[in-house]
């Protein structure tokens, strides 16, 4: 059985175990998981499971743009995991030193990272990238108050972001609610 194989969309339950497909690492998600997908527990406890605190890299996907995008996970219970991925911890010698937030938006959206991953990733209809080449991307660490204060900034952005884009959607529901009164046959083409 393969890694692909372990649970589908057909396993997805509304009350059931937490699980993030690996299609999902960039479609559904941006650097952090909020909403989850629930699957059936015999597909739960088949599968493999990312842990709290780590990293979740898709290196198997049908764009360059998903190959190699990442999610940090920070869900007390474990979630299964699907397809070709791999998982990133820490090792304890760095742990005051690296915020594992920072290296997922670092891997996400540095344009070194993006590019190597362009030069590296193989295949022609479904893209692969290996493990040894991800091991190998090139990581600029600063000092854990810069990373730290890199991630506060990312998140207020994309906070004000998600603000400004609901804001934008009330409002054209408000258009369309109100452009609903209006006068047909207002204008004529010459």
């Amino acid at each position: 059985m393969s890694k692909k194989d372990i649970f589908t969309k057909r396993d997805i339950v509304e009350n059931g175990e937490p699980a993030i497909f690996y299609v999902d690492i960039s479609r559904k998600y941006d650097c952090f998981v909020e909403e989850i997908t629930k699957i059936n527990s015999e597909a739960y406890n088949r599968a493999d499971k990312i842990n709290k605190g780590q990293i979740l890299v898709n290196l198997e996907d049908f764009d360059y743009e998903d190959i190699g995008r990442c999610i940090f996970y920070e869900n007390d219970i474990p979630a299964a995991i699907n397809g070709n991925v791999a998982i990133l911890t820490l090792k304890e010698k760095f742990e005051d030193a690296v915020n594992l937030k920072y290296i997922t938006f670092y891997l996400n959206y540095k344009d070194i990272v993006r590019q190597y991953v362009y030069d590296k990733v193989v295949g022609e209809k479904v893209k692969r990238l290996s493990r040894l080449d991800f091991e190998h991307i090139p990581i600029t660490i600063p000092l854990i108050e810069r990373q730290d204060k890199i991630i506060d900034n990312f998140i207020k952005v994309r906070k004000k972001f998600e603000n400004d884009f609901e804001l934008l959607e009330k409002t054209i529901d408000l258009v369309n609610k109100y452009a609903g009164f209006g006068v047909s046959g207002l204008l004529k083409l010459k």
